[in-house]
């Protein structure tokens, strides 16, 4: 007979005669009376239930964070992908093209080529550069953490709108430019 004392309360159900006899059979193969069982089971119930809301929340949160990885993941691929292109133009690949038109090409000449197309090369890497890690203001650069001054705003505005009309007209003066002072070297 259960314990029946006074901190315990009266709870009646009403199973099905079939469930009733599934219970009480349980209940005898594990030494216990049937009140007994009945209250551990309807426990252990309640404990799982909190165990699915519990697992769904960290569903949730884990299906949240796969996404954001997810994301993260398509940024760093898209981000290697640009520096994959950017190191396409570096000199290395452009000594490697030069020596595949100009096969059994001499040291000398290959030096000379790189001389040669340093000013395109790097006003490349300038204009990939300008407005991420680099500005420039009236022909000279500043790394973008520095404060810009505002005293040749103006000057920025008139070359900047002078550039928009003909876009390469800067880089092909600055080019001639290079070019002329790597000629008189």
């Amino acid at each position: 007979m259960p314990d029946i004392s006074a901190d315990k309360q009266m709870a009646a159900a009403y199973p099905p005669e079939a469930l009733y006899e599934s219970w009480s059979d349980h209940a005898d193969e594990l030494d216990m009376p049937i009140s007994q069982f009945i209250i551990e089971m309807v426990e252990a119930g309640r404990k799982q239930i909190d165990l699915e809301e519990y697992a769904a929340d960290s569903i949730r949160e884990l299906r949240d964070q796969r996404d954001d990885l997810r994301n993260e993941v398509r940024r760093q691929r898209a981000r290697v992908e640009e520096l994959e292109r950017q190191l396409d133009r570096t000199a290395r690949t452009d000594i490697v093209a030069f020596i595949e038109e100009n096969p059994g090409a001499t040291t000398p000449e290959i030096v000379q080529h790189a001389a040669d197309t340093v000013p395109g090369r790097t006003i490349g890497l300038l204009d990939a550069l300008d407005g991420r890690s680099l500005r420039e203001r009236d022909g000279q650069y500043y790394v973008l953490d520095e404060p810009e001054s505002s005293d040749s705003e103006s000057d920025t505005d008139d070359s900047d709108a002078n550039a928009e009309d003909d876009p390469k007209a800067s880089t092909r003066t600055d080019t001639t430019e290079l070019t002329d002072q790597e000629a008189t070297k």
